[in-house]
């Protein structure tokens, strides 16, 4: 037995009960990216995870192409210590993530889309570098995944799914981080950066299997389609390097060094600013 092992098998104990409770709770935006008075069907409600949705299921079976997602950051959105860059990261990540998921059952079509896709980032809560830094470091000694539950981070976003001007889906969704499925990374955007899939991952099961197990999954494109899209998915959001995502499976990189973003010119025509005929009637009625 190595001098490492006591220490190991004494620090996983000790640290065990704090593992059980260490996820963070979900972040709490200050205001919704997406206003929709449509009712909203509550899928969990925990304290580290919130999600509610609207879902037309005929609307969006009957649908076959969809637009190149339209993503921002909500005002007040990115707390302090994360930058407007950092902000834009998490968000295209989120974009770039529904895109690549979608790209396997729709056909993407930025000209004349039947389904057009908004996402809304509202909330970044920070990880905080210095424990996900010592999380590393003791991950040396720690046999397994590891990492200390404190300072974790959390993202809060909206999504919104229309046809011809008028929700087919919308969802509120909230997630803290927890200490076992997101790794420490040394950035203020570290979690959310990686919450940013689960997040893409809600609003593809939402399009691609919207009667859950009552019905089959959308099928799958053929081959030809599913490159043609993923190349319009590419251009508009870039891609994160291989190599360094490689890396980071066993160093803390953070995302801003092995991800550069969307292009600064994808060359694609911007995406159109969907319309909210719900946002748009209150205002005609005088907010009524």
């Amino acid at each position: 037995m190595t001098a490492q092992a006591p220490f190991a098998a004494v620090l996983a104990a000790a640290l065990a009960l704090l593992l059980l409770q260490g996820c963070a709770s979900a972040p709490k935006p200050p205001t919704r990216g997406i206003a929709d008075e449509r009712p909203m069907q509550t899928l969990r409600d925990e304290p580290f995870a919130q999600s509610e949705r609207f879902l037309d299921a005929d609307a969006v079976l009957a649908a076959n192409r969809i637009g190149l997602p339209a993503v921002r950051v909500a005002d007040g959105a990115a707390a302090e210590g994360i930058s407007a860059a950092q902000a834009a990261l998490v968000a295209n990540r989120a974009a770039r993530a529904t895109c690549a998921g979608l790209a396997r059952h729709f056909v993407i079509d930025p000209q004349v889309p039947e389904l057009a896709i908004e996402l809304v980032v509202t909330s970044i809560r920070p990880t905080s570098a210095a424990a996900a830094g010592a999380s590393a470091l003791l991950g040396v000694f720690v046999p397994g995944p590891f990492r200390l539950p404190a300072g974790l981070g959390g993202l809060a976003a909206d999504a919104a799914v229309r046809r011809d001007g008028e929700p087919v889906m919308v969802l509120h969704w909230a997630e803290g981080a927890d200490a076992i499925t997101e790794d420490a990374k040394i950035s203020p955007i570290g979690d959310a950066y990686q919450l940013a899939d689960g997040f893409a991952d809600d609003v593809v099961a939402a399009l691609v299997d919207p009667r859950g197990d009552d019905a089959p999954d959308r099928p799958r494109l053929d081959a030809a389609t599913r490159e043609a899209n993923s190349a319009l998915c590419l251009a508009r959001f870039g891609r994160a390097s291989v190599a360094g995502r490689g890396v980071s499976i066993l160093l803390p990189l953070a995302p801003e060094a092995i991800d550069a973003g969307a292009p600064d010119d994808s060359g694609l025509p911007a995406a159109a600013e969907p319309e909210d005929r719900v946002d748009r009637a209150e205002a005609d009625n005088g907010g009524q």
